[in-house]
């Protein structure tokens, strides 16, 4: 133990003289300072510094770790000489980031704005720069004095009927009497009750139209304020030509107009389309036949002809149109025909309709060469109804070289995969208006796998009928109102069966158990949700959440109808369908994540995620691809993945038992400090807890099982660091872990290896692509 301390002492002193020795002071220029540190100091509320942060104009370079300046670093590696080895540092690192005064007189006028936004009328910054060296620190300091609030409201208005909409809406209102004098809240209320107005049929009113009046009494923070919204508009009509203001009118849409053009273009009132088709008192116009059929388009619009007027109704035909993979393009233009009705006119351009991708990997599994291919055609309009078909062709073929017991040596995989989706509610008795409005998808998929193994051959066919849809930008789902799953395993070696699965006497034996077939009759409901801003905020300590659960049943209509018909159970307690046991079982899930914004690409997130499997009826335990494993890079990263559990459960010769390695219940926690380094490149700091274990006793799986008086001495705990290559389109992955609490064992220097470590014993490395959450 004290020699790894002392190696580790070693390399942080060595790491400090590295980062010391590397001059900055000649990367900048004469007379010049580099900025240090940055602070903002206020004699109120502490919250309000978390928002002033982000205002400072001139920011230190990067902190990794919140010690060291690597970027800076990096790029102080660089010489003066032109070469490409210097100019690969100074791209990949930071510049050095020199004093300006400028800056920092600017950074106190757009804090001061930005407190006067929040009510704060009277707030000043002033800020002081100490200089030591070539190092300059800034200070600044802000006084709030009183929050100015909104004693009383009202509105100004001359069309009543203008008025009449704003008032039925004032339960939306975002500005309430009592609250601060914000000027952020107030500009997004104008949005508001511009917005309301175009719903309303008042066609070209804008945000601007509204304005406001605030009254504040000498010696008194309270506001009177007074909301003035103009109730006419500006028109050419004069008899002079001259624009003259006159009462606004509500617009209703008079005709609306499909125009297909064969290119991408936009509206062009000019344009003659050689062929036109009314449908429904709407026109189609096309130059050539259209690759969709009129009905869909016509569908997929919520703008109605004789319709009033309506900007959601807009927002949301753009939505709908967005939805569909056939359009590359779409535009909707209005056109003012008389003071009170408009012509709509929907421009869509098509895309092309059919795709295809191909993909080759090349795979080295302990020295066993092997090739894979897939190639994916993607037909957007299936049926002129912009319906998306999806197929896939895949092969595997591997050569085992270390299975010198079996006949073969060879491993075989093939499939196919369709997935063909509707951009609708495949339901009857649904009206058009509901499909409209629940911009849903229907997705069948189908797929079949066989592989062929020394061990064994096995096939496996799926089929699922799934509804997709969005309850609003934070919220999704899906429902899988049926799922289909039969699984076959036609051969198996005699090697096999005589060494590894007549080793296993229990009749429920996972081992036996995964190389049956299986029916699966399954259904299920997933839930996505994201709070609003995830991931776009850039005040200091900002919160963002993320949920997602899911529940999934099999086997109950099928064990309900057996028992219904009075079909006789096998040997083992089982129904059996065709011949076939099909799994009956009810599985949830559970996963929240919590994302802490420390500043300049700097969070520190919380994930936890739990499931819980419970096999009854006709299983005695859970299909082997329904259970859950621990370990690996998305779960406790101190264990290879399934390298860890169920329980205090120790696999046979120390090696890693994929079979008796999984469970019923799940429990995952990690704590990850991510910060930006250099260039694309990110680290982390992580802790990861958690464990799996099964529901029942199991005679493989000797200490797996679940206790309420024990499984919280069963969590296994990891730490390490992480790097990150983030492209923007991926992100690719390598983290480093050591045990640090081992539940395998029960006492003893084994169980805490985070006391007594061991460099070959207790460490692990992912690769991964994407983050762990």
């Amino acid at each position: 133990m004290n020699v790894i301390r002392n190696k580790f002492l070693c390399l942080i002193g060595v790491m400090v003289m590295l980062l010391s020795s590397c001059s900055v002071s000649r990367h900048l220029p004469e007379n010049a300072s580099l900025l240090d540190r940055v602070k903002v100091i206020s004699d109120g509320n502490s919250n309000i510094v978390s928002s002033l942060k982000p205002k400072v104009r001139q920011q230190p370079n990067i902190r990794t770790f919140g010690l060291f300046r690597l970027p800076l670093w990096v790029y102080s590696l660089s010489g003066k000489k032109e070469n490409f080895v210097n100019r690969t540092l100074r791209n990949i690192g930071e510049s050095p980031r020199v004093y300006d005064d400028t800056l920092t007189r600017k950074s106190c006028e757009v804090m001061e704005q930005t407190l006067v936004n929040q009510g704060y009328l009277k707030a000043k910054v002033t800020a002081k720069t100490e200089y030591r060296k070539y190092k300059a620190r800034v200070k600044y300091y802000v006084h709030l004095g009183r929050q100015y609030r909104i004693s009383s409201m009202h509105y100004m208005c001359a069309d009543t009927v203008m008025l009449r909409h704003i008032l039925a809406d004032t339960v939306n209102s975002e500005v309430k009497v009592g609250m601060p004098f914000d000027a952020n809240v107030l500009n997004n209320e104008r949005t508001r009750l511009a917005s309301l107005l175009q719903s309303e049929g008042y066609y070209g009113f804008k945000k601007d139209d509204i304005t406001y009046l605030a009254d504040t009494a000498r010696n008194s923070s309270d506001v009177v304020l007074a909301v003035r919204i103009r109730s006419n508009r500006l028109s050419k009509g004069s008899e002079n030509g001259e624009s003259v203001y006159v009462p606004r009118k509500k617009y209703r849409v008079e005709s609306v107009s499909y125009l297909m053009y064969p290119t991408s273009r936009d509206y062009q009132h000019s344009y003659v389309f050689p062929d036109t088709v009314c449908l429904g008192g709407e026109n189609f116009l096309y130059e050539s036949r259209p690759p969709f059929r009129f009905s869909a388009i016509q569908n997929a619009s919520h703008i109605t002809s004789g319709d009033m007027y309506d900007v959601c109704k807009v927002k949301d035909s753009y939505t709908s149109y967005g939805r569909l993979g056939v359009l590359k393009y779409t535009n909707i233009n209005f056109v003012e025909r008389t003071d009170s009705t408009l012509g709509c006119y929907i421009t869509l351009n098509p895309a092309k309709r059919v795709s295809m991708s191909t993909e080759v990997d090349f795979t080295n599994t302990a020295g066993d060469v092997g090739v894979s291919a897939t190639l994916s055609i993607t037909d957007r309009n299936v049926f002129r109804g912009s319906e998306s078909l999806t197929l896939k062709i895949r092969g595997a073929y591997e050569n085992i070289t270390h299975l010198t017991d079996y006949e073969s040596g060879r491993f075989l995989e093939y499939g196919a995969d369709m997935s063909l989706n509707f951009p609708r509610f495949i339901l009857p008795f649904v009206r058009d208006e509901v499909q409209r409005r629940s911009m849903a998808t229907t997705q069948l998929d189908l797929q079949y796998n066989a592989q062929t193994r020394p061990e064994f051959d096995r096939n496996v066919f799926s089929a699922s009928w799934s509804y997709l849809w969005n309850s609003n930008k934070q919220i999704r789902h899906r429902f899988d109102l049926v799922g289909i799953n039969f699984v076959s395993v036609p051969r198996k070696d005699k090697y096999f069966i005589s060494n590894y699965l007549n080793q296993y006497n229990s009749k429920n034996s996972i081992m036996k158990f995964n190389y049956e077939d299986l029916f699966i009759f399954r259904t299920g409901y997933d839930f996505y949700y994201t709070s609003p801003g995830a991931g776009t905020t850039k005040n200091y300590f900002d919160v963002s959440h993320s949920v997602r659960a899911n529940v999934e049943t099999s086997g109950n209509l099928l064990y309900l109808l057996s028992n219904a018909m009075k079909i006789e159970k096998d040997s083992i307690g089982q129904y059996r369908l065709f011949s076939l046991a099909f799994a009956q079982y009810l599985k949830t899930d559970l996963a929240w994540t919590m994302n802490m914004n420390l500043g300049r690409r700097n969070n520190l997130l919380f994930h936890i995620e739990t499931g819980v499997a419970y096999p009854f009826g006709n299983s005695r335990m859970l299909p082997f691809e329904k259970r859950y494993y621990a370990g690996g890079a998305n779960s406790v990263r101190g264990w290879a993945v399934r390298g860890l559990g169920p329980g205090r459960y120790v696999s046979r010769n120390g090696t890693i038992d994929y079979i008796n390695q999984s469970g019923d219940l799940k429990l995952d926690l990690s704590l990850e400090y991510r910060m930006h380094m250099f260039w694309k490149l990110d680290g982390a700091l992580f802790v990861d807890a958690g464990n799996i274990w099964t529901m029942y006793d199991y005679s493989d799986q000797p200490g797996g099982v679940f206790l309420w008086n024990e499984f919280y001495k069963q969590i296994a705990v990891s730490y390490g660091v992480g790097v990150r290559l983030d492209l923007n389109f991926l992100v690719l992955r390598v983290d480093a872990a050591m045990k640090a609490v081992n539940p395998m064992y029960v006492e003893g220097p084994l169980r805490y290896p985070i006391v007594h470590p061991r460099f070959k014993r207790d460490f692990a490395w992912h690769f991964a692509v994407g983050y762990p959450f």
